[in-house]
């Protein structure tokens, strides 16, 4: 790979790879960032498949757009790896083995160990750090659950997502059935605390498409491991404009008798896990510069890497120690 030297000794430099949601949305992240006196991240390129189609009012100033990143003028410390949960460990394996660390927003809670356990091997041959699931949840959430037990003694830490849109649901759903013109999956609150409720919206390219393949469509999302060990529900709309949104949220408590912990986090969904992946370019490269190779989740790194700063005592301060 034939990447020009960088100037940016004192810079961390970074790449997008895939343009939908959360790769826009890391772009506004770096642009409210660069705001930030103590900013550190230079963006030097987008790379996504159809890098020829010229979505100028979309990318930023002078940051190349390209197929590959052999391409890029500047190579990328780190590539941010925005793509959905279902495709985007392809991406994360392909830039390991160039030895270029990267971020991701994996969902999926479930199978974060199995992706864990064959990246950090990835990672460690090729010396470079990869951060998995640094969303806001997983990602963040994670770590207020880690730290719950912190100050309440005994309970049990308790996550209840919505309301909001899950944009992992909803691609999974926009790509079980060509018909489907648009969808959105709504997360909702469950009966109880922990537990949640899933509504499926969906707009059909063909609204007078027989029962049967409605049916055959609404079994695979409820069959879908996305979808099948929540309360979920599909129904079939003329337009899902009055049910989506980019808001999404959740709360996590843990009480017990002596004490107790309440958090809520609330916004726009691209815009936090963005942010969340932003932060853990620091981490990341740190790690890196220290020799300390792998896969790691968030809970499994210290917090102060993610914070900016120069050196510790400007981040120590930063937090208010």
């Amino acid at each position: 790979m034939n990447f020009k030297e960088s100037n940016l000794a004192k810079k961390i430099n970074v790449a997008v790879n895939s343009f939908g949601n959360i790769g826009q949305a890391i772009v506004r992240v770096h642009q409210l960032e660069k705001e930030d006196a103590y900013h550190n991240i230079e963006l030097v390129g987008i790379i996504r498949r159809n890098a020829k189609i010229r979505d100028y009012e979309r990318y930023p100033e002078n940051v190349e757009v390209v197929e590959n990143a052999d391409e890029l003028s500047i190579k990328p410390d780190i590539v941010l790896c925005a793509a959905p949960s279902h495709c985007v460990m392809n991406d994360v394996e392909k830039f390991l083995k160039l030895g270029i660390s990267t971020i991701d927003c994996f969902d999926n809670h479930k199978e974060i160990n199995k992706y864990r356990e064959f990246l950090n091997t990835l990672a460690e041959s090729n010396k470079a750090v990869s951060i998995l699931g640094a969303g806001w949840d997983p990602g963040f959430d994670s770590i207020i659950r880690a730290l719950a037990g912190l100050v309440v003694p005994g309970g049990e830490t308790i996550t209840t997502f919505g309301p909001g849109r899950s944009m992992g649901h909803t691609t999974v759903v926009k790509s079980i059935h060509p018909d489907i013109k648009n969808a959105v999956s709504i997360t909702l609150p469950g009966k109880q605390p922990g537990l949640q409720r899933r509504e499926v919206y969906i707009e059909l390219n063909d609204a007078l498409m027989s029962k049967d393949t409605q049916d055959k469509i609404t079994g695979d999302i409820l069959g879908h491991p996305y979808f099948s060990n929540d309360d979920s529900h599909v129904l079939f709309v003329k337009s899902i404009a009055e049910n989506d949104t980019r808001k999404h949220g959740g709360i996590i408590t843990r009480a017990c008798e002596q004490a107790g912990m309440e958090l809520k986090l609330h916004g726009d969904n691209s815009i936090m896990t963005a942010t969340a992946m932003y932060n853990a370019a620091r981490a990341a490269f740190r790690m890196k510069e220290r020799g300390n190779y792998g896969c790691f989740t968030t809970v499994q790194i210290a917090p102060i890497d993610f914070v900016k700063g120069q050196n510790i005592v400007e981040r120590l301060a930063r937090i208010k120690y």
